[in-house]
């Protein structure tokens, strides 16, 4: 499975599906190029982790923990990375399955980039990650469908920014009221 998450691009300079999530939204886009007709859609995250998936992480997670170790305390502290990379795999396993992308052989595993829509580049570079995304869609579409899917992105990424804020707005109010552990001061007095 470390081949979904390979950041190499294929030979050809495009890869054949291309994930775009927006962490705090439930829905994430997917260009598909697969076919000679490529296919650019909207996915709900209730429509690829459902209870089967749940199932499937609950099961890695508790593999993964009594996983017996010689070193047990080094077990324990590397865990959430071992967690997070299966995580990881699983979620892609479910979402190519959504795809109709067989991922028991994985010579059959299409080249997958994921594009995570969040964090500093967009509160930043808002523009920027906009008409990237919108780029993806004009090398796919005509003009119709261009504007349908910019609509769709320019919603996407309003969304996401708006809870962003929204968010850091909370940890600010939290970090002046000292209610934050993400904050701290050298000069405080609880007395």
């Amino acid at each position: 499975m470390e081949q979904l998450f390979n950041s190499q691009l294929p030979s050809e300079g495009r890869p054949e599906i291309q994930l775009c999530i927006f962490p705090h939204l439930q829905e994430f886009l997917v260009i598909d190029s697969r076919e000679e007709d490529p296919q650019v859609f909207l996915l709900n995250t209730d429509d690829v982790f459902g209870d089967e998936f749940y199932r499937a992480v609950e099961s890695e997670f508790s593999e993964a923990l009594r996983s017996s170790s010689q070193f047990p305390f080094s077990h324990l502290i590397n865990l959430p990375i071992a967690i997070e990379e299966s995580v990881r795999d699983i979620a892609m396993t479910f979402i190519l399955h959504r795809l109709g992308v067989p991922v028991d052989e994985e010579d059959e595993i299409p080249s997958v980039v994921v594009y995570v829509v969040s964090g500093n580049a967009l509160a930043t570079h808002t523009g920027r990650v906009l008409d990237g995304l919108q780029g993806l869609i004009h090398s796919r579409y005509d003009n119709s469908e261009t504007d349908k899917w910019e609509l769709t992105i320019s919603n996407l990424v309003e969304r996401e920014t708006a809870i962003l804020q929204e968010l850091n707005e909370q940890q600010v109010t939290q970090a002046l009221k000292g209610d934050s552990p993400d904050y701290f001061t050298l000069w405080e007095s609880r007395n």
